[in-house]
Formats: C-alpha cells, structure tokens, sequence
C-alpha cells in the first residue's frame, strides 16, 4: 500500500507535520525562503513571535525548526519505505506555539505518499530534499542576515543524527544493519553532491563521538557552533544541553 497508516501519521503530527491543510489557515508557502528578500520579510515580521530582536538569531532558530522537514522525510524514507512530497510548493508553514517557543506547524497541500522501489529513487529523494531544497533556503538565510551557513547546517544535521540513532524508531533488529549503511552513504564525501556544490558532505564535518560532560547523565555529541537560543528572550532556559559553550568535557 502507497498510503500512510493513521497511526504514522500521528507519528508525523507529533513532530509538527499535518495532512489537514485547509486553505483557510494563515500559513506561508516554503517556496518563497528560497528567495533573499521574502525570507529576510519573513523573519523580520515574526521576530516577536521567535522571541528575539536580532535577525541572525531568528534565522537560526527558523533554521532549527524548520531542519524536521530532513528529519521527518528521512525518517519516512529510511523506516518505512516511504516518499513525502516535501517540495517547497507542497509545504505550508503555519505559526504555532509550544510552551512559550515559536514551533511553526507544517501542512502538506498533497498528502499522496509514493513508495520507494529502488536506491536510485532514494538517492534522487535525497537530492531533492537537500540540494534543490534545504540548501537554497539556507543560501537565502546566509543573504538575508549574514549568518554563517554552518551554524545552519548544523542546526540539520543534529536532527538528522537523531532519526538515525534512535533506536525507538527501528520497526524491527534486523532493519538495523540497513539503516546504518543508509546513514553512512548520507554522511560520505563521495555524495557529497546530494546536498549542492559542496566539495566534502556538509553533514559530516559534525558528526563525531559522543562524551561525557558535565552535569549531564548520558554522553553527548557537542556541537561545534552555538544556535544562539539562549539569546532568546529568558533564553538560558532554553540554551542547548549540547552547546559548546557551556559543555565541560569529563576526562575518563
């Protein structure tokens, strides 16, 4: 069957991705953060609402919730054999809000799912969803506010890492071995093309090992760059358990 079940779907909605799309809702198409002045528009018109007054803090919190488009079309593909329509004319970005946080709701205006019959239709998914996609937002990002495209590549790749760490979405043991080969071609040098003109893969250079740091009880993978959410308004609340400069490595 092409078709989600409900209960994927619920597991799409909890992440923020709806098939209810109602033209009546106040949203705003992703085709237009391909473009400078639209997206630097779009920010400068939600800065209250991100809780910040500072256009390079914005871009990289939009960037922050807009990286589970990766997250969830991966996810989709990779666990259940599953291609979304995540074209920036398909999705619609409507205003939301989850315990005093901007969390931008995303709604699909073509909810047909198709199914994967070959690695070619995923490495052309892939390309479709990073190089034609995710990198013309964040080239747009990098004009509109002049922040740097690796804190916003970053931002992607932290939640890329997790679908393919998370073992809570393995169907089954034996889909392991699979999915791990899946995230070691998405990290290699080789297909470094799959995400735009990129000479080494853009996801790569953050994966590394976890450790141990201080007052947190599992290990980490700290991030390289900060996201600047503690520079939201009372934003040490929200500031990163993985952030760079705070997290004191433990020495074993």
């Amino acid at each position: 069957m092409n078709a989600l079940t409900q209960e994927q779907w619920d597991t799409l909605k909890k992440y923020r991705f709806h098939r209810e799309w109602d033209p009546a809702f106040t949203g705003e198409e992703a085709s237009s953060f391909l473009g400078e002045s639209d997206m630097k528009a779009y920010l400068t018109g939600r800065l209250s609402a991100i809780g910040t007054d500072d256009l390079k803090v914005a871009a990289s919190l939009f960037m922050k919730r807009y990286a589970f488009i990766a997250a969830m079309g991966l996810m989709v593909m990779t666990y259940w054999n599953k291609k979304l329509n995540l074209k920036p004319e398909n999705l619609i970005l409507v205003d939301g809000d989850k315990s005093g946080l901007w969390m931008p709701q995303f709604y699909l205006k073509d909810e047909i799912v198709t199914e994967f019959t070959s690695t070619g239709e995923k490495e052309e998914f892939i390309q479709s969803l990073f190089r034609d996609h995710l990198n013309g937002v964040i080239q747009s990002l990098k004009k509109a506010t002049k922040l740097s495209n690796l804190i916003l590549w970053e931002n992607i790749a932290v939640y890329v890492f997790w679908i393919f760490e998370n073992d809570d979405v393995l169907l089954n043991e034996g889909m392991r071995e699979f999915r791990d080969e899946q995230f070691r071609q998405l990290l290699s040098d080789e297909n470094s093309h799959w995400f735009g003109q990129y000479h080494k893969n853009p996801l790569a250079r953050y994966y590394s090992g976890k450790v141990i740091v201080e007052a947190v009880t599992e290990k980490v993978r700290v991030r390289k760059t900060c996201c600047f959410s503690y520079r939201l308004e009372n934003g040490e609340q929200y500031r990163c358990k993985t952030c760079p400069q705070t997290c004191r490595v433990k020495r074993t």
